[in-house]
């Protein structure tokens, strides 16, 4: 028992140390662009440790960034292909476009078990980024079906709206499918209520607090009986993602908790979906 409890205590030493040389070298980097260094260190950072608390959240923003400049790149890639389908063949190409795929499946039967028969229509995702590859797959997954859906694309960065409108003219989607706009969810109102579905991206708040904030300025601006799905964490992801944690803090905002997935497989974000019910609240809007 001794031998085992010593050899715990050494792993989990090792995964601290293993850590903290991650955070440092990303830390220290010139440039947070894709390159096989670069890569490897976030590859290596799904990993958690008490005595990581003090650096979580510089990791977190340090993880945003970089998530940001592979969106970049690969949205600058697909947009030199001269049509449709060599852009959409490059876009098959992401790093993670597979993990994005099974994610929106995932999403979307969430979405089905807690609907009773309700097939949304309108979905806005918040924090869409250069690259919108959920609002590319939530289109996708319902053209198989040939159903028609809008996707309305919020980010609060300039650049990563007028890219994305780009490449989603360079992949063939019309602008009454995809649309844009530049909003900071954290300090700016938008009218939500045309809204089914409204997607909160995992990196759109990455403090509890700022978490807190980003949903209750969303909830408010949302009509009742819509969704809100939360992308979020678990166990050791939580040191790349903030985990959203259902307190009561959370319901009083006005939602009703309907599910939450925490898959234990490739696919690294958890999902919560939430309907909006003000009768919930205590700071009705």
């Amino acid at each position: 028992m001794a031998l085992e409890l010593r050899s715990q205590e050494d792993h989990a030493q090792t995964l601290v140390e293993e850590i903290l040389t991650c955070y440092l070298e990303l830390q220290e980097a010139s440039s947070l662009f894709p390159s096989p260094r670069v890569n490897a260190l976030f590859e290596r950072l799904v990993l958690t440790h008490p005595q990581i608390t003090p650096i979580t959240t510089l990791l977190r923003r340090l993880c945003s960034d970089g998530e940001y400049e592979l969106e970049a790149y690969w949205t600058k890639r697909i947009l030199r292909e001269n049509s449709h389908a060599d852009a959409n063949a490059m876009l098959l190409s992401f790093t993670y476009y597979a993990n994005y795929i099974d994610l929106i499946r995932m999403e979307l039967n969430a979405i089905a078990s807690v609907g009773k028969g309700f097939r949304p229509r309108t979905f806005a995702v918040l924090g869409s980024g250069p690259l919108p590859v959920t609002s590319i797959c939530i289109m996708q997954s319902f053209k198989r079906d040939e159903e028609a859906v809008t996707v309305h694309n919020f980010d609060r960065d300039p650049h990563a709206i007028l890219r994305s409108s780009e490449l989603c003219c360079k992949l063939g989607y019309s602008r009454d499918e995809m649309r844009f706009q530049l909003l900071d969810v954290m300090t700016e109102r938008y009218d939500m209520l045309d809204f089914d579905v409204v997607y909160l991206a995992s990196l759109v708040g990455i403090t509890n607090e700022e978490k807190h904030k980003a949903i209750s300025n969303v909830v408010k601006q949302m009509r009742p009986g819509a969704l809100l799905v939360i992308r979020s964490a678990h166990s050791l992801r939580g040191l790349l993602y903030p985990i959203v944690n259902l307190t009561s803090a959370v319901v009083a905002l006005g939602l009703k908790p309907l599910l939450v997935v925490h898959p234990y497989d490739h696919i690294v974000n958890s999902v919560v979906v939430c309907r909006v019910d003000f009768s919930t609240s205590l700071l009705r809007p």
